[in-house]
């Protein structure tokens, strides 16, 4: 990849060691980017990625990692090993500061849609943003049929497109007062029902808008509405969290996360020398945090790359539900689970969005108590297409590789990820 020096300048002002994701940025920081350069910046580390997370080499022993993986106990140790070594750099970069491997396999019951559309509805304000929000959502999903996600995600998907007309709409002359959010979605709402919404690719898109585009909230608001809209994402049924949680003590799963885990980093120690050495700062690193970090810190030229155990739970909580859900549809519970399951599973957790993010376009106003929303930026992880590839390669193969474990066939080396085969469940509507 040749090096974007502007590029890198830009995602850096945005997303950096203090803010982390655009999504913190925004939603905690209050220091959202406007929205096209959030397009950008997505542009940008989708490039780096691509160039930056191999899809990893069958025939290649990276870091004599095969020896690793010949004993779960040392593989598990080694894993333990490099992570304590780091624990520091992945803390600050989200991990919990555990003391126990263990403790990071784990699968939360109240991430299912269920328990997060109970949390919403017994702790949102009436008439705040999100409660208009839950409204609209609930108004779609009873006019569409779909699950509380799918209509979560197409509710997003017309408010951010409608935005600026709403906005417009809600501040009828330049000199008027900045509107609500209130105000905005309560519009949102009578046009969803009055039917005058989704109807076809060009319903509710706005024109071109040179006036501001932005409303007021609240900061407790803030926090209300993006807890609320991430139900997009949290599109899993009670039934798949709870066979998840026992997926998660499965030793074959737990081995196979691990490994997979270590060959990622294994793999990316290479380029990511290379990256450094094309860009000159070990800063180029900071979009990959999510699965490892430099143990010396990013001011520091050294590169000694170490787990971020971080992503195992990402991993529990967001693939394990769709594992669970390959599983379920075939009527079958973890004893059954075997490397097609597997790579199944997280093609569906693609497929079914839990990779898909919203986020609020939130900013800082001259009230410390108020923030600003200017639209909405709904996007795919940058990294999931090359992560979700990884995963799907790798994930089968080490749990067939188990030592000890009665596999149905003989481990190979995996398939490329394209050739791969799954019988995965039918799509969402709205994937």
């Amino acid at each position: 990849m040749r090096p974007d020096r502007r590029g890198l300048e830009s995602y850096l002002r945005c997303v950096n060691e203090e803010m982390q994701t655009a999504k913190l940025a925004s939603e905690v920081w209050l220091r959202s980017a406007p929205a096209q350069v959030v397009v950008e910046n997505d542009h940008f580390v989708r490039s780096l990625v691509r160039s930056g997370l191999p899809p990893g080499d069958p025939d290649r022993d990276p870091d004599g990692l095969d020896a690793i993986a010949a004993d779960p106990v040392v593989l598990r140790e080694q894993y333990w090993r490099r992570v304590v070594r780091a624990k520091p750099v992945a803390v600050h970069f989200g991990a919990a500061d555990h003391d126990d491997l263990d403790d990071y396999f784990t699968v939360a019951a109240e991430r299912s849609t269920r328990a997060t559309l109970e949390r919403a509805r017994t702790t949102t304000g009436p008439g705040s943003p999100a409660d208009l929000l839950l409204r609209s959502i609930d108004l779609l999903a009873a006019k569409k049929g779909s699950s509380p996600s799918e209509a979560c995600r197409d509710a997003m998907r017309l408010l951010a497109t409608a935005w600026p007309e709403l906005v417009e709409r809600a501040r009828p002359a330049p000199e008027a007062a900045t509107p609500t959010v209130e105000s905005v979605l309560a519009a949102f709402h009578d046009d969803l029902r009055a039917g005058h919404l989704g109807k076809g690719p060009a319903a509710g898109r706005a024109g071109a808008h040179d006036g501001p585009v932005d409303a007021r909230l609240t900061r407790v608001e803030v926090g209300e509405l993006a807890r609320l809209y991430l139900l997009a994402r949290l599109c899993f049924t009670d039934e798949e969290v709870h066979l998840a949680q026992r997926l998660a003590r499965h030793p074959r799963l737990r081995y196979a996360l691990l490994a997979t885990h270590l060959r990622l980093v294994a793999e990316s120690s290479a380029t990511a020398v290379r990256l450094v050495a094309d860009w000159g700062t070990t800063r180029v690193l900071l979009p990959f945090t999510e699965a490892f970090v430099n143990r010396a810190g990013y001011a520091s030229p050294v590169i000694d790359l170490a787990p971020n155990p971080k992503l195992i739970t990402v991993l529990c909580n967001n693939v394990l539900p769709a594992v669970a859900g390959e599983l379920i549809g075939r009527n079958a519970d973890e004893d059954a689970l075997d490397a097609e399951v597997l790579a199944a599973g997280v093609q569906a957790a693609a497929r079914r969005g839990v990779f898909a993010v919203t986020i609020g376009l939130f900013g800082e106003t001259e009230r410390r108590d108020v923030a600003s929303l200017s639209g909405f930026s709904r996007r795919v992880c940058p990294a999931a297409t090359p992560f979700a590839a990884f995963c799907r390669q790798w994930l089968p193969y080490y749990f067939d590789r188990c030592p000890g474990a009665s596999a149905r066939r003989e481990p190979s080396r995996p398939d490329a990820p394209e050739t791969s085969i799954s019988r995965a469940s039918p799509p969402c509507r709205t994937c």
